[in-house]
């Protein structure tokens, strides 16, 4: 038996209790923008959760742990990419992390991956009866009652931080006089003081860290609440500018055209105004694949180093965007352009397209 709809009318807990109850098994799909979740059921429980969310991938949340450096992390891609062992085997092996961090931190992200749901505001839901490839799951054990209370306690706990950080365009800093020395600080609050000290807005933060929305966020209210640090400035939030009308067989025109930039912007208009469309999901990571082959066949190699034609110090007059600039925080002469891909906790495309801005402006070269 399956079941579509809409999280405006279905809330998650709605969904999981139906699930529940009638004692399931099969898949949860999930889509928002172009974040796509899976939950996985047997007989009603929760053993497994996936996304293509950037930062739910075990490097990136091991980096957000602070367990592992980009340059441990960088050095166990090459090696998985050669030796097609999975990554936390070769992390294992190389003596980076030990056997229970990288359990602990797969199962810690299959759970965040299921809390963050609970903070979205609209989204298409569906799940399809069925058995799934257990091989390629992290199974975890939860228990479903427990799981809601989370989540629920952290949608309010993110209204309670919304209150004061609107948006992650916001700007913090320490507040004058503070004696972070007396202060018990856990080592990624200090990691956070550290940051708050050059002025970053939240998203860069976020970035830096390798982070989630939520977790970043929590941690920095935290520090807020403590008197520890206070809104210095409201940044310009983003302006979203309204894409083109145009709708699905104008997209598919697009993709035939080899238009496939302009497809994208028409078919995530097609997904504003019907986020229950999978089709236009489906064709937009068609796009985007092909933008991506387009780069790496045409200017971005991914042997090649990017490499900075102007002084670092100089960049600030360019206007790069938040991602850009943490992009160009990675070119430092060594790393090609598949090391920063792979270390990025960013989509494929986001990277490359940052990468080419910037070798149009005439910032960097590939050597």
């Amino acid at each position: 038996m399956s079941l579509s709809g809409r999280l405006k009318t279905m809330d998650l807990p709605e969904v999981l209790q139906w699930v529940a109850v009638g004692r399931k098994t099969g898949t949860l799909s999930l889509v928002r923008d172009k974040t796509k979740v899976y939950i996985y059921f047997r007989d009603g429980s929760i053993i497994s959760s996936s996304s293509n969310d950037p930062t739910k991938q075990l490097g990136q949340f091991l980096l957000f742990q602070g367990k592992v450096t980009e340059s441990d992390l960088k050095r166990a891609f090459e090696l998985h990419l050669r030796s097609r062992v999975v990554l936390g085997k070769v992390l294992v092996q190389e003596n980076l992390v030990s056997q229970a961090d990288i359990e602990a931190a797969l199962k810690a992200r299959t759970a965040e991956v299921i809390y963050d749901l609970f903070l979205w505001e609209e989204g298409h839901f569906h799940f399809s009866s069925g058995e799934y490839n257990l091989d390629r799951l992290v199974q975890i054990k939860v228990d479903i009652n427990a799981l809601m209370f989370e989540g629920i306690r952290r949608k309010d706990e993110w209204a309670r931080i919304r209150s004061v950080f609107p948006g992650n365009h916001i700007v913090l800093a320490l507040r004058a006089g503070v004696d972070l020395k007396a202060q018990n600080l856990t080592p990624l609050q200090k990691k956070l003081a550290y940051l708050l000290t050059l002025k970053k807005p939240i998203s860069e933060i976020i970035l830096e860290l390798h982070g989630s929305d939520f977790l970043v966020n929590f941690e920095l209210f935290q520090l807020y609440e403590k008197g520890i640090v206070e809104v210095l400035e409201a940044a310009p939030a983003p302006v979203e500018v309204e894409s083109p009308a145009q709708l699905f067989n104008r997209g598919l025109e697009l993709m035939q055209g080899g238009k496939f930039r302009e497809a994208v912007t028409a078919f995530q208009e097609v997904l504003r105004l019907d986020p229950q469309n999978g089709w236009a999901s489906e064709q937009i990571e068609r796009a985007e694949a092909a933008l991506c082959r387009e780069y790496y066949q045409t200017v971005l190699s991914p042997a090649k180093v990017p490499c900075f034609l102007v002084p670092e110090d100089s960049l600030v007059r360019y206007n790069l965007s938040h991602e850009e600039g943490f992009i160009a925080s990675r070119i430092n002469g060594t790393w090609d352009v598949k090391s920063i891909v792979m270390l990025s906790p960013l989509r494929e495309i986001e990277i490359l397209e940052a990468l080419n801005r910037m070798l149009k402006l005439g910032l960097i070269e590939l050597r």
